[in-house]
């Protein structure tokens, strides 16, 4: 079921800042099948948290670090560790996804498992 793999998909994070840079860092918003929805906040120094909300309803929230290693300049490997978390739906462990940055940096695509979500860059609230 696709909220499974939601659910490990964003588990994410992993370790400090060192390991992260401003290339990913932003306020995401991904529009899922079934009514899903994810809002995440990655920091250019290694921090990140999500909310995955399933029919307007709150199924998980997390936080954590993550690790970013490059594999060309909109392309490398995201690590998620969630450090914190409180989740309804689905097992929450570290994740690892292949990502790709496009449109001058406004979409990020990660890919886990075979899927991938698209997740589109929001303004600072």
């Amino acid at each position: 079921m696709r909220t499974s793999v939601l659910a490990a998909l964003f588990t994410l994070g992993a370790s400090t800042a060192a390991f992260a840079d401003a290339s990913v860092a932003g306020n995401w918003h991904a529009d899922l099948d079934s009514g899903v929805s994810i809002d995440m906040q990655v920091a250019p120094n290694g921090a990140w948290n999500s909310r995955t909300l399933q029919e307007n309803q709150v199924v998980r929230e997390m936080r954590g670090t993550y690790r970013q290693q490059h594999a060309g300049t909109d392309t490398g490997t995201l690590v998620f560790v969630p450090k914190h978390y409180t989740s309804k739906i689905g097992k929450v462990t570290t994740e690892t996804d292949r990502y790709e940055l496009g449109e001058a940096g406004k979409v990020l695509k990660l890919t886990s498992g075979g899927d991938t979500m698209v997740f589109e860059k929001r303004e600072q609230r």
